[in-house]
């Protein structure tokens, strides 16, 4: 566990990243499960994907700029 401020900051961020992955898989499986069944339920869930993805890679960087 880290001792200092940073490296206490540089750990929640990559638990916010370890989060967006699970959202990620998790909405992955979801679209498997819809296939074309739903397309504006597919729709949504895709724009949730996307939003999760740019959400992710920005606490990347904030995770490289620590």
């Amino acid at each position: 566990m880290a001792g200092n401020r940073r490296g206490k900051l540089k750990e929640q961020f990559e638990g916010v990243h370890r989060n967006f992955d699970w959202q990620i898989v998790h909405l992955e499986r979801a679209l498997v499960l819809i296939q074309e069944h739903n397309p504006k339920l597919s729709e949504s869930v895709r724009s949730l994907y996307t939003a999760i993805k740019e959400l992710d890679e920005l606490a990347q960087n904030i995770y490289r700029c620590l």
